[in-house]
């Protein structure tokens, strides 16, 4: 199991031989497009049911790497992505031998094989640095049958108030420079300089970014917590390093 910490460092991990895994910076990911970042991750971690629109007898007796590479070498557009990918997240060339049905990343004499292992290793990499969704995100401010009018009213206080957090964070109305918006919102709100923020990967970016929404969450929570004491305790103030 690769740790949260080692990958935060955003330093390159070591795969298999000289093969190493790279974050790139947000200044990459801007120069390169923010959709071709997501989508060489995404690639990485398509499942049998992303790849098959119906299994057959030939298919169950394929794992799911075997299915994965089998379109990796087959299908011209997600061949394209995976060149794509290895660029950007591995920095290296690939070969494909078709007649074999295998793929090679690397130069000739540091570089390797891509099995299953090395297969593995990279879903479990690309699923740690994909956004993941607070834990609370959504049960923070539910309402309750035993809820007093006054209680309902501060739950609604809240509720706007996380509205404007959320708006920071995720500012919807400009779909057409959404990553610009949100590198704006953490220079505004973090303290950072636009030089930090550019040099950070976009693991650390976002993490630092949903927490500051948790603290600005929990104090929020902790300054009308005296108006707000539901008898089911479903709206237990979560400290925001938890």
């Amino acid at each position: 199991m690769i740790s949260l910490a080692k990958v935060l460092s955003g330093k390159p991990i070591s795969l298999i031989g000289e093969i190493k895994f790279y974050q790139p910076t947000i200044q990459e990911i801007v120069d390169r497009g923010e959709n071709s970042y997501w989508v060489a991750l995404s690639l990485w971690l398509l499942n049998r049911e992303d790849l098959i629109t119906g299994e057959d007898e030939n298919t169950r007796k394929l794992d799911d790497y075997e299915i994965w590479i089998w379109y990796v070498l087959n299908n011209p557009s997600i061949r394209k992505v995976f060149i794509s990918s290895c660029d950007m997240l591995l920095r290296e060339k690939v070969e494909f031998f078709d007649i074999s049905g295998t793929i090679y990343i690397g130069e000739k004499k540091s570089g390797v094989i891509l099995d299953k292992t090395f297969y593995l290793l990279m879903r479990e990499l690309c699923s740690r640095i994909m956004p993941v969704e607070s834990a609370s995100e959504g049960k923070q401010f539910q309402e309750t049958k035993h809820m007093s009018e006054r209680e309902r009213a501060m739950i609604e206080k809240m509720k706007s108030s996380a509205k404007k957090i959320e708006e920071t964070k995720n500012p919807n109305k400009r779909p057409e420079d959404f990553l610009g918006s949100r590198i704006l919102g953490l220079v505004a709100v973090g303290g950072y300089t636009f030089e930090q923020v550019y040099n950070m990967t976009m693991l650390q970016f976002d993490m630092l970014l949903q927490k500051y929404v948790d603290i600005q969450t929990f104090e929020l929570r902790t300054q009308l917590s005296p108006y707000i004491s539901s008898e089911d305790g479903q709206n237990v103030n979560k400290f925001w390093l938890d």
